[in-house]
């Protein structure tokens, strides 16, 4: 009969991705094995963002239009000039006048006086807010107050305040340009009477005199006289009533609720971050598929404690695979020896004669396992050198021509031992002990071995071996010695390896 051979392991400990790529179930992965901390951290942060919006005090706005027609504030000419042969547009007010008027030190201290806005001016300042609709002369003065009738009365007295200090800054700057226009034009009558000549040259339309220079100018200032008074007639006022509002502001609530969720997601992404970069225990078999897709065989506590029950389904799979070297390292190195003996043994029992080769660690002495007193081993035990390879090779050369199995165990999986006893086996396994193996070890120490010549077949999760001194063997008449084929009570004593 052929010898069955297992190949390489069709299961990998990564992805088969690029080097610089990551996979994006890591990141579903990360979502699902924090969503608790997710879910407390976006109400925690909903819980902040409501807070934040319970105490911020509550405000109300109201609002009152004002009719500002443009005032001249320049007449077109040069003032203390009798003749300008150059005439310009009269300069008139713009909005942006407006403004400055509405938010003038005479407006804010008259809105200081009232009841609800004792305030600094800076902070009076952006209390007052004021908008222009496009195309038109009128503003829009908007108040904000803790209460609807403070806020309206604010608004009366800012557009008030407005238009009295509106009226007296224009009314002096048109009745200065209005002198100076006057004095223009008493100039250019004078310049008039005494140029020499007839009058009725005038009107002759043809000549291009000096004398009807003066007069269109005289005309010119004439119309801007009267332009003047007629603008003069037309002062700003209000147009809308202060309105009493009737609804609080917004003040920033969605964007208070929004940054609250949000430092919520960005607290529970640097948690994540931060876990998820700390190696841990492992403790379930969530813990090792975190890292790895290896098949796992998972030690049942209830069956009586000990590695016998997994240990006979790996017998099977030697058995099955007609393997003959079996590595066996462990995360800690411990949990893989004692797995390794109890499995020596139930190959021994199932008629396979085994041998055990220990890799010892430099600078570290046997430790062999804890076993029940005057226990015999059915299998035979030998330590090897970790710092020479074809030691190793001849050790296993030698056992296999006195044992049909040989088992390799090695004091770390991370180690260079490791990768020359896979090399040199058939069938590896990886033992886990719960509580003592970290998940970043068992992960390196399984993409060390299936990126080499024989990858892991299947990781084992074993638990703790119980406390406690080790059982004792069954007593025996001093007479009747232990018949040599039967297996020795160590071997299936619960608990110890």
């Amino acid at each position: 009969m052929n010898k069955r051979t297992l190949g390489p392991s069709s299961v990998q400990a990564e992805p088969p991705l690029a080097p610089d790529s990551i996979p994006v179930t890591r990141f579903v992965g990360a979502v699902r094995r924090n969503l608790t901390a997710l879910v407390i951290a976006v109400l925690v942060g909903a819980a902040l963002g409501a807070v934040k919006v319970a105490l911020t005090p509550a405000t109300y706005t109201s609002q009152i239009s004002v009719l500002a027609p443009p005032v001249a504030l320049h007449p077109g000419i040069t003032i203390g000039s009798a003749l300008d042969l150059n005439p310009r547009n009269p300069r008139e007010t713009t909005m942006d006048t407006e403004a400055q008027l509405v938010w003038s030190d005479e407006v804010l201290g008259e809105l200081a006086k009232q009841p609800g806005f004792d305030a600094p001016h800076d902070e009076l300042r952006e209390r007052v807010g004021l908008t222009v609709p496009t195309g038109t002369h009128v503003l829009t003065i908007a108040v904000r107050a803790g209460t609807p009738a403070t806020a309206r009365k604010g608004a009366e007295v800012v557009a008030d305040a407005y238009l009295t200090l509106r009226r007296q800054v224009l009314g002096r700057i048109q009745t200065r340009n209005r002198e100076a226009l006057e004095q223009n034009l008493v100039l250019l009558r004078k310049q008039l009477r005494a140029l020499p000549g007839d009058a009725d040259e005038l009107r002759r339309v043809t000549a291009r005199t000096r004398r009807q220079a003066i007069v269109k100018q005289i005309r010119e200032v004439e119309r801007k006289i009267a332009a003047s008074k007629s603008k003069e007639e037309q002062p700003g006022e209000v147009l809308r009533a202060a309105s009493l509002p009737r609804v609080r502001d917004d003040r920033g609530r969605d964007v208070a609720g929004a940054s609250g969720i949000g430092v919520g997601l960005l607290a529970w992404v640097g948690y994540v971050l931060v876990r998820e970069r700390r190696p841990r225990r492992i403790r379930r078999p969530a813990d090792v598929r975190l890292h790895t897709r290896l098949p796992i065989m998972v030690e049942a506590p209830t069956l009586g404690g000990g590695h016998r029950e997994v240990c006979r389904r790996l017998r099977n799979l030697v058995f099955d695979a007609e393997a003959t070297t079996v590595l066996v390292t462990g995360v800690p190195a411990s949990a893989g020896v004692a797995l390794a003996y109890e499995l020596a043994e139930l190959c021994t029992e199932g008629g396979s004669a085994t041998t055990v080769l220990r890799i010892a660690a430099d600078g570290e002495g046997p430790v062999e396992p804890p076993r029940a007193a005057h226990a015999r081993r059915a299998f035979t035990v030998r330590l090897v050198r970790s710092d020479d390879d074809r030691q190793l090779t001849r050790a296993v050369d030698r056992a296999g021509r006195e044992s049909r199995i040989v088992i390799i165990t090695t004091p770390d999986i991370n180690g260079a031992d490791t990768i020359a006893a896979a090399a040199a086996s058939d069938l590896t396994l990886v033992v886990a002990e719960r509580g003592r193996a970290v998940d970043r070890e068992v992960a390196s120490g399984v993409l060390a071995l299936d990126q080499s010549a024989n990858p892991a077949r299947v990781i084992v999760l074993t638990a703790p071996a119980p406390g406690g001194p080790p059982p004792t063997a069954p007593r025996r008449r001093a007479d009747r010695p232990p018949p040599p084929d039967r297996t020795p009570a160590r071997a299936t004593a619960p608990g110890r390896g």
